[in-house]
């Protein structure tokens, strides 16, 4: 198991740097600053949400052909083949986020339960978020690298003063402009769109 202290982290961010893009791992640092930003004003643990931030995006540099063979079948237990089939086709944006917390095991040792589940819901959400899932699904979306998105600035503010809120607005955000573009839109992203968060 990985002792999660500021060493491995510099470890696995000097690893990043030569995987990912300059623009890929700038985003990254960028969410693992704010998940541990998030992570103070909401008492959560500092060093699990920065490292969940910088392997949120461990999978964007690989091919999915590849880590569908390298996983062997591995699924993570929120999800089964024919969902990964389907997002495979309707939306293989999402194919990282699942493909992550595997990754994140494989490359990294990383077994912390709580971690691997904030990676692999940083994208899409779901119902009944932990505080840690919702603090990377968040910092995602409001990292300062991230391109001016509508109510961006307000959804910054809300985000240290009412994460839930934060979460529903991201939600119904995302509906909104996957709909406007004609997307697929994940059926977990409804799920927390509609939850009590």
């Amino acid at each position: 198991m990985l002792d999660l202290n500021r060493e491995k982290i510099d470890l696995i961010k000097s690893d990043l740097k030569e995987k990912l893009s300059k623009k890929r791992y700038e985003h990254t640092l960028g969410v693992a600053y704010v998940s541990a930003a998030l992570a103070m004003c909401y008492g959560e643990d500092i060093i699990k949400a920065e490292l969940a931030g910088i392997l949120h995006d461990v999978a964007k540099a690989e091919k999915v052909s590849k880590l569908k063979e390298d996983m062997g079948g591995f699924i993570d237990p929120y999800t089964d083949s024919s969902y990964v089939d389907l997002i495979a086709d309707k939306a293989p944006q999402i194919l990282h986020a699942v493909y992550a917390p595997f990754l994140a095991k494989k490359n990294y040792n990383i077994e912390d339960k709580d971690i691997l589940s904030a990676i692999r819901w940083h994208t899409t959400g779901k119902k009944n978020m932990s505080m840690l899932e919702k603090i990377v699904f968040v910092a995602d979306y409001i990292e300062p690298n991230r391109k001016k998105l509508p109510g961006l600035d307000e959804i910054r503010t809300l985000a240290f003063h009412d994460i839930k809120k934060a979460v529903k607005r991201i939600s119904k955000s995302t509906i909104e402009y996957l709909s406007s573009q004609n997307m697929y839109i994940d059926r977990f992203t409804y799920e927390l769109r509609d939850d009590e968060v």
